[in-house]
């Protein structure tokens, strides 16, 4: 997607969240509400492109996938974390308020969604999970 699609993508984005009153940047993915804290949120992102929103918004990305694939390629600004590290409590940023992305290498890995509900177990209250991973990332773009 050329830098002017994108732009052009995230200004209908923002005009459509002026004008409805509820921003949403998965363009067709969906949200799951934890139990444990209503205002709490998974928000899912189901393309690169909204991936890729989040990521120019600052959001910390945490790729799960195993370290040789992870350096053969990732989203820029990504850290490696496994399932492991995030169910001993580590990884994460001691601010809950911090937006975070789980990712992993395409829809067929379940360790992003499992990554998102350890975080809201954790307290984390902005988590989002990249559905299509690295796959749907590097599709039609060069590895980075």
């Amino acid at each position: 997607m050329s830098r002017t699609a994108c732009v052009l993508l995230v200004l209908a984005a923002v005009a459509v969240g002026a004008c409805s009153g509820k921003y949403r940047r998965d363009f067709g993915g969906g949200e799951a509400v934890t139990r444990a804290d209503p205002a709490a949120r998974v928000l899912v992102l189901d393309d690169a492109g909204s991936a890729e929103i989040s990521v120019w918004e600052g959001v910390v990305t945490f790729d799960l996938r195993d370290y040789q694939d992870w350096v053969q390629g990732h989203i820029p600004g990504a850290r490696r974390l496994t399932l492991e590290d995030l169910n001993n409590g580590r990884g994460l940023p001691d601010d809950r308020d911090v937006p975070v992305m789980f990712m992993g290498d395409g829809p067929l890995d379940q360790r992003p969604e499992q990554a998102a509900r350890a975080a809201l177990e954790r307290g984390h209250r902005n988590v989002q999970y990249f559905r299509g991973g690295w796959q749907a990332w590097t599709a039609g773009r060069t590895a980075r």
